[in-house]
């Protein structure tokens, strides 16, 4: 498969979120206060961490409008792009990060691709949907209308997930 694709897991048990992300998919949840909490992080080739891993597998990056693996791929981990697995420089191990949701007390999440992210900060985002919070799916058309008409050229998918108060009654 010449191709790939991002994957952003959220696995809500109990009064626990666990999130798995793999790619420029990214995760984020907003606390009773509005506060942007990231559930995930961005793999991008310029981050020391994925720099350092990839120049130890023998690639490179390389800037051409975008940081790129290989001069390629502007994801430093996906689910296919084989071509770029073969040289062990584009990987797909997730990283997994649990929250407990006593603590964080959230309101909602929004899980979306990069599209969204290319047009919208994380507290940005926290501040439109909840400016809609009584309809998330509403919330979730508009601000993928919203990233449209700021330019985005990528595809954009979102998702809201509302909380029902209290983590022990989720």
């Amino acid at each position: 498969m010449k191709f790939g694709t991002t994957c952003l897991v959220a696995l809500l048990s109990d009064k626990e979120l666990t999130v798995a992300n793999v790619g420029d998919s990214r995760g984020v949840l907003c606390d009773k206060d509005g506060n942007a909490i990231p559930l995930s992080h961005d793999h991008k080739p310029y981050q020391l961490k994925e720099r350092k891993r990839i120049k130890k597998a023998g690639g490179f990056i390389s800037f051409n409008g975008s940081w790129r693996v290989q001069g390629i791929l502007a994801m430093s981990r996906s689910l296919g792009d084989y071509p770029l697995k073969n040289l062990n420089v584009v990987i797909a191990d997730p990283d997994i990060m649990s929250f407990d949701l006593n603590k964080l007390q959230p309101e909602f999440m929004i899980l979306a691709s990069d599209g969204l992210w290319d047009t919208f900060s994380n507290e940005e985002a926290v501040r439109f949907i909840r400016e809609r919070l009584a309809e998330p799916h509403f919330g979730a058309k508009s601000i993928v209308l919203q990233s449209y008409y700021r330019g985005c050229p990528d595809n954009i998918t979102v998702m809201v997930v509302k909380f029902k108060g209290k983590a022990s009654e989720q």
